[in-house]
Formats: structure tokens, sequence, C-alpha cells
């Protein structure tokens, strides 16, 4: 791993300190809400996935890694839903007994699945789509894990090599450093809704 990567995942970790202070800022107001709950859920689970994708891309392991962009994503998708829709605290009630957010209606009256919620957000950060796409071809055994346990070995002989290994040995550093680049963006973007959130509280008569 290359000091252009290690540098970005510096980043990463440093975020841990705007995580905790648009946490302290949402709760020093001494009335709490359903979607405080929610946005504290939210947070927590932020520093965890950090934590875990530091750890995973510092020991090489990609593959465990890149599993986390895309919970790092949901984070996202899934916070971003109370936007959507008509009564916030009250989505944030029903995920708080258990309800599936899939399974709750926006405001327009459809159901938030996923794609939907990501053609939603999408709007805003074009990114968001391609991402997630991306992302889900990790979670599932897909292309993506025959391509980063095999490499061209001597085209002219078509030979390959394998890689049966704890560390991703063929992966290019470049997508480390990719992946750990749209960790930062999605960890800002959850601290956007947390500080849209948190001036709401602040301004309810706006």
């Amino acid at each position: 791993m290359n000091n252009e990567v290690e540098e970005s995942l510096k980043r990463l970790e440093s975020l841990d300190k705007v995580v905790i202070e648009s946490a302290k800022e949402m709760i020093h107001d001494e009335n709490m809400y359903p979607l405080d709950l929610l946005a504290n859920a939210v947070l927590n689970r932020t520093l965890s996935t950090i934590s875990g994708f530091v750890l995973l891309t510092r020991a090489n392991n990609f593959n465990c890694a890149a599993h986390l962009i895309r919970l790092h994503l949901d984070n996202l998708l899934r916070f971003s839903a109370a936007w959507i829709v008509d009564n916030p605290h009250d989505f944030a009630m029903k995920v708080l007994s258990g309800e599936q957010i899939n399974h709750l209606k926006d405001s327009a009256g459809a159901k938030m699945h996923d794609s939907y919620l990501v053609k939603k957000l999408s709007i805003d950060y074009p990114w968001v789509e391609k991402v997630y796409k991306e992302t889900s071809g990790f979670v599932h055994l897909s292309d993506k894990h025959i391509f980063n346990s095999t490499r061209l070995k001597d085209k002219e002989q078509r030979t390959i090599a394998f890689s049966i290994s704890k560390e991703d040995l063929f992966v290019d550093d470049q997508l480390r450093l990719e992946a750990t680049e749209l960790m930062i963006e999605i960890t800002n973007c959850i601290c956007h809704f947390i500080r849209s959130w948190t001036w709401t509280k602040k301004h309810p008569h706006k």
C-alpha cells in the first residue's frame, strides 16, 4: 500500500472528530426527538464502519473493506429517507419499532426500496447511483471477486496467476485510494444531513 493511500486513510480517520462534533451539536439542545435516536444510531454506525474500513484496508483485505463502502452508503441512503416522508419523527419511530424501511412509504406514496432511495438521493448527489451499483458487486459473489483474485501472467502464452490469500495481492492501490475517497465523501454527506437536522431543531419556526 503506497503513501497516497495511507494519507487518504488518515484523512478518513480524522473525520471521527467531525462525526463526534456533529453528535454533540445535535444533542446540545435539551429537547430530544425520535429522529435524534435514529441519527445517533447512524453516527455510531458511521464511526464503527470507518474504523473497520481503515483496519481492513491497512491489512490489504480489500475484498472485506469494499463491503463496508456499501454499508456506509446504506447509512446515508436510509437516513436520507427521513427527508422525503411526511413526518420524519413518525418514520423514526417506525424504524425504532423494527419496521423495515423498504416497507415504508414516502410523501408521494412510493415504497422506499433501496433503488428508490438511490434515485432520490442521486438528484443532489449524482455519484450515488454508480457507487451503489459498483459496491453491490462486492456484497454478492461477482466478477469483481474473480478479477481481484486473478491476474494475466503472460498474454502470449495465455496464462493467468491465481491468488488464494488473506491479503488481496492483486488489488491495485488506485482502487484502494478511490475506495477511501468514497468513504470520505459518504461520511461528509452523512454529517451534512445531521447538521441539517440540527439546524432544523434550533429553528423550528423556519
